[in-house]
Formats: structure tokens, C-alpha cells, sequence
């Protein structure tokens, strides 16, 4: 009994194309994160006071999408309410953010009350904060 001769070049390109799918696909979440952190940057700079540039600064240093996810609240709640600009903002906010999560909570990341209240029952993050 033989086995089929399996074409090198063929196995090769086969390879290619599932790698160059796969970089494809970090390269459009990447954009995707970008996009959406510069969205946030908008938005933090519009909030006033103090809260302001602590909210600019926790944005540029997020480096993933759970980061902004974790913002989002204290983003939106600090923006200036009845303002068309601002307005905007909170309707582009959403949007990433409804992109970035579409299924709702239960894709949503996993946060230190859920973590808290599901896993360990604990009183202290385990992760340093």
C-alpha cells in the first residue's frame, strides 16, 4: 500500500496562506485598538478639570482593548453633558466599544467585582494593581 505523494510547493504555499491569514487578522485587531484608543484620546481630552488629564493619562498607557474597556465608564460619566460635540463622541465611543464586544456582557472582560464576586470570593485582586 502507498501513501500520496504529498507536493512540497504545494504543502508550502498552503503554509503561507494560513500565516499571512493569520498576520492579517493581528494587523486588523491592531488597527482596530489604535483606532479605537485615538477615539478615547478624543473624548479624554474633552473632559474638564482634574479628571481630565488623569483620564488622557490612563488612556495612552492602555495596551489592549480591556484597558479602554475599563475606562469606558468613568469616560463617558466625566464628559460634558448637552454639548453636540460631545455628543459625538459618546456615540463613536459606543460604537467601538459595541464592535470591539457585540455579543454584550458575556463577552465583556473579566473585571476584579465579577472576578471577585465568581472565582475567589475574595476581598483583594489577585493581579497587582
Amino acid at each position: 500500500m502507498t501513501t500520496p505523494q504529498i507536493d512540497p510547493a504545494v504543502s508550502y504555499l498552503a503554509f503561507l496562506a494560513t500565516v499571512s491569514d493569520e498576520r492579517l487578522a493581528r494587523v486588523a485587531a491592531r488597527r482596530a485598538f489604535v483606532e479605537m484608543k485615538i477615539s478615547f484620546m478624543r473624548a479624554a481630552a474633552l473632559v474638564r478639570g482634574s479628571e481630565g488629564p488623569m483620564l488622557q493619562r490612563k488612556v495612552r498607557s492602555a495596551t489592549e482593548v480591556a484597558e479602554l474597556w475599563r475606562l469606558s465608564d468613568s469616560l463617558l460619566h466625566s464628559l460634558p453633558a448637552l454639548d453636540p460635540v460631545v455628543a459625538a463622541h459618546r456615540q463613536e465611543l459606543q460604537c467601538h466599544l459595541d464592535s470591539a464586544f457585540p455579543a454584550g456582557s458575556a463577552s465583556l472582560p473579566l473585571t476584579w467585582e465579577t472576578h471577585r464576586q465568581d472565582v475567589r470570593g475574595g476581598s483583594q485582586p489577585p493581579w497587582p494593581r
